[in-house]
């Protein structure tokens, strides 16, 4: 998964990107971006006519993602968020779903200020900021969004969706317990309003300068849904990144700031699908992005806390 995510770009390739953008265009340099699992991003810095332009890469490098569909999914996610939206989203420059360019899908956008921040002095003001940065995203009118926006299904029709799309290859107990208990509540979930959710709100997907947050990135998966979908999902990060208190720390953040949330165990669960699947990869990341302590043995450890205690609030 790694493989293809830190291969430096070559000149014919950014001159090709950088004479789509603009036929003056000059890329004066070009770097990787750590983090992230399912493509490869770059920093790139453009001089256009003596104006400087400080943009991202983004390649599409997954097997599953060479027909195009998740970078048009990608601009088309961030294209319709509104400009003067409350959170600093990265705006789209150039799409090349094709791949005609590098010989995967490409797109550029805007480069937000800022990196992800791994150990902030402050926990409790990260913590806060975090949740204050989801709650402004589920605060963005879905009106301003276009009919045709992406929107997730029931909870039934996910919960299934997730449970198939993620079922490990070898299913342990605790998988098969989590689907069981998830099947069995499914039906009696009550759902919150739709909102527009993120859908991949980790620590890493935030970027802060001087322990202030300052945009979110990564929106590939956005569409209108149930807010405790990222909610659940953002508390699951905290419990790998800080374990404790903090995933209810978060979520009393972001009810203060937008009231109570419906059904987050069934939530959390959900949440938790994908690393059955994936978690050792999340872990890569994790310590890739500055969690060095987050070794195999303690993701697996924190997470299974995670998913017990969601069990026992079913």
């Amino acid at each position: 998964m790694f493989d293809d995510r830190r291969r430096p770009l070559r000149e014919d390739e950014l001159a090709r990107i950088a004479g789509a953008i603009d036929p003056r265009a000059r890329a004066m340099r070009s770097a990787p971006i750590l983090g992230g699992l399912d493509a490869a991003t770059y920093a790139l810095d453009l001089d256009v006519a003596g104006n400087r332009r400080d943009l991202v890469i983004r390649l599409f490098t997954l097997s599953e993602h060479r027909d195009g569909n998740a970078a048009r999914r990608y601009w088309k996610a961030i294209d319709a968020i509104p400009a003067t939206a409350p959170v600093p989203v990265p705006r789209p420059v150039l799409l090349d779903a094709e791949g005609a360019l590098v010989g995967v899908p490409c797109m550029v956008m805007t480069r937000l200020d800022g990196v992800p921040l791994a150990r902030p002095a402050d926990e409790d003001s990260w913590i806060d900021q975090l949740a204050g940065a989801l709650a402004s995203i589920h605060g963005i009118g879905v009106r301003s969004l276009p009919p045709d926006y992406a929107r997730g299904p029931t909870p039934a029709d996910g919960m299934e969706s997730h449970l198939i799309r993620f079922e490990p290859k070898t299913p342990d107990g605790l998988w098969l317990e989590v689907a069981q208990a998830l099947r069995s509540a499914a039906t009696g979930v009550t759902a919150n309003t739709p909102v527009l959710t993120h859908h991949d709100f980790w620590f890493g997907n935030t970027l802060w300068s001087d322990e202030r947050l300052t945009g979110v990135v990564d929106w590939d998966e956005a569409r209108i849904d149930d807010p405790a979908f990222d909610v659940a999902y953002a508390r699951l990060d905290m419990q790998l990144t800080l374990a404790g208190d903090a995933p209810d720390r978060l979520l009393a953040r972001y009810e203060a700031r937008r009231g109570p949330l419906h059904a987050v165990p069934f939530w959390d669960l959900i949440a938790a699908l994908p690393a059955f699947r994936w978690l050792d990869d999340w872990a890569a990341g994790y310590r890739e992005v500055g969690r060095t302590e987050l070794t195999n043995d303690v993701a697996h450890e924190r997470f299974t806390v995670f998913v017990r205690a969601a069990l026992g609030a079913l």
